[in-house]
């Protein structure tokens, strides 16, 4: 029998962290694809608080919202669910957007889109996975068709996204650039990159066209310096600002921005290379849930290296 009451963090209305409630709630409700799972952490992810803020209004949601879209729990409850999942199984996943967070004890989702989470590490860092090598896994390998051999360009290589590109990218056979700055330049080595830009330092824009693959998580002026950073043909993905397809037709390369979907199998997949030791989460801080305004603040100035967990249980 599980609580009646669980605690979650919502919000009311769009605004600054002081719209964060740590609230006592009902337990979510299954579908008919759904399973319970008790989180045991979440991640904080930007988009966290560019849906707080009202940046990314999600209109298909109504107040109150439980944000978070990162999580690592335990199987409570299978519903009716047909799913190889069994109660107890420990699991890892990104629920869809469309869906309350995981900023929760416990967490309705579709068992579709999770997938057993690595024996090898903790919950605490397994939560800090999901949507940070899917996203890295659908830019560099699904729209960049990044090939063993290439050069890719990944910018912000000590980050959450940028960490696990560089692992992904190196682990599939790759020429790994990064951009980081301070300890991010060590960090990024020890991932993989064969060479990491120092951005402070050096301008890696006047190296002209060298990568194969550019993945953007910064946006802005590192964008639109990144057009010229890919060879003809090749492909830039941003996931931080609006693709110039102007630029890019007369440069003759290939730019996009996409909505990341979950993926199970995915997710399955990736958990093997962190057993195997190809992929290891990167952690920079882990605070309880009614911490949850410092790790939006923290979030918010774009310096963390690696994922802002959140301990829920």
């Amino acid at each position: 029998m599980h609580e009646k009451l669980m605690k979650a963090v919502r919000i009311h209305r769009y605004g600054d962290r002081s719209v964060l409630q740590l609230e006592s709630v009902a337990l979510p409700t299954l579908g008919g694809d759904d399973v319970l799972v008790r989180v045991h952490a979440a991640a904080v992810n930007p988009v966290d608080w560019l849906v707080r803020s009202g940046v990314f209004a999600l209109e298909e949601h109504s107040f109150p919202l439980t944000l978070g879209w990162d999580f690592a729990g335990t199987v409570v409850d299978l519903g009716t669910a047909q799913t190889s999942l069994v109660v107890g199984d420990l699991v890892y996943g990104r629920p869809a957007l469309t869906r309350d967070g995981t900023y929760a004890q416990y967490l309705a989702v579709d068992a579709g889109e999770i997938a057993k989470a690595p024996r090898s590490t903790p919950l605490e860092q397994a939560a800090g996975l999901p949507l940070a090598t899917l996203t890295a896994w659908k830019a560099l390998f699904d729209i960049g068709h990044l090939g063993a051999g290439q050069t890719v360009l990944i910018h912000a290589g000590a980050g959450g996204v940028g960490s696990a590109a560089v692992q992904l990218a190196k682990h599939f056979g790759a020429r790994v650039v990064a951009t980081a700055s301070g300890d991010g330049i060590d960090i990024a080595k020890s991932l993989g990159a064969d060479e990491v830009i120092d951005y402070k330092r050096e301008d890696f824009a006047a190296r002209g066209r060298f990568a194969d693959v550019v993945l953007d998580t910064v946006g802005g002026d590192t964008l639109e310096r990144s057009y010229g950073a890919v060879v003809s043909g090749g492909s830039l993905i941003t996931i931080a600002g609006a693709p110039d397809e102007a630029e890019a037709d007369r440069l003759g390369i290939n730019v996009s921005t996409f909505v990341l979907d979950s993926n199970g199998p995915r997710l399955a997949e990736i958990a093997r290379l962190v057993d195997e030791g190809a992929v290891r989460p990167l952690v920079s801080r882990t605070l309880d849930l009614d911490d949850v305004a410092e790790a939006h603040r923290l979030s918010e100035t774009g310096r963390t290296r690696g994922k802002i967990i959140l301990r829920v249980q």
